[in-house]
């Protein structure tokens, strides 16, 4: 960790959580699509339907299609990235799909955060700020310039990426986008899913009715998911 870094995860879910509630874990995960049968990728009704077998790698048999998920607004090159999360299910009427049928595949930004505390799976997306008055008149705006280019040179503060010596990190507002209660999540366990004709890593996390969601995260490493199922436990 360094004095450049962003506020984690974890920081940006302890925003939201209740009094005696705690954080197990956090992780970004900016895109999911959905692998329900009678559901295509975005979760839409599929139009001649057949339910389809899942069963080859528990879950995770299906191959997602990557470009569903593109329009991340600060990472452009987002359409050739995989999903970071896969929402499964037998149905469309299925607790996975229905608690997240509401959130946007893809995120504005890379803040999202997946977290699981001692009470409930949360989603959580950064609060949408009203967007900044329209400035005056172009003298207005060339005077402005001319202020910053004078501040540049002038300005002797230390910087350390997007944070400031002296001024606390500020955290973006996080608001939950769709959470799960524990007493309907049924299980957890290290998985592998399917994923561009390859198989990768995952932590699977299974709902009461057998559906439930596949993290992938970006990550190729699996102890790092027996580290985030350690902390699901609340062993620390």
């Amino acid at each position: 960790m360094s004095f450049s870094d962003a506020p984690g995860p974890a920081t940006l879910a302890r925003q939201v959580v209740a009094e005696g509630e705690t954080v197990l874990w956090a992780a970004h995960g900016s895109r999911f699509v959905y692998d329900v049968a009678r559901l295509d990728e975005k979760g839409q009704p599929r139009a001649g339907a057949v339910s389809r077998g899942l069963g080859a790698l528990g879950r995770g048999a299906a191959n997602v299609a990557v470009g569903l998920v593109a329009g991340i607004e600060d990472d452009p090159g987002g359409a050739d990235l995989p999903p970071d999360v896969v929402v499964f299910g037998d149905g469309p009427d299925c607790l996975a799909h229905t608690a997240l049928r509401d959130v946007p595949l893809a995120a504005r930004s890379n803040w999202r955060t997946w977290a699981l505390t001692s009470a409930r799976l949360l989603v959580l997306d950064v609060v949408r700020e009203p967007s900044p008055p329209r400035q005056g008149s172009l003298l207005r705006k060339t005077i402005g310039w001319g202020m910053d280019i004078v501040n540049i040179v002038t300005d002797r503060t230390k910087k350390y990426g997007e944070n400031v010596a002296d001024v606390p990190v500020t955290c973006p507002p996080m608001a939950v986008s769709a959470s799960v209660d524990r007493d309907r999540i049924s299980g957890l366990a290290v998985s592998r899913r399917r994923l561009r004709m390859r198989t990768k890593p995952c932590l699977r996390m299974s709902f009461v009715d057998g559906s439930g969601i596949d993290l992938l995260l970006g990550v190729e490493d699996e102890s790092v998911f027996e580290w985030m199922l350690t902390l699901s436990r609340g062993d620390r």
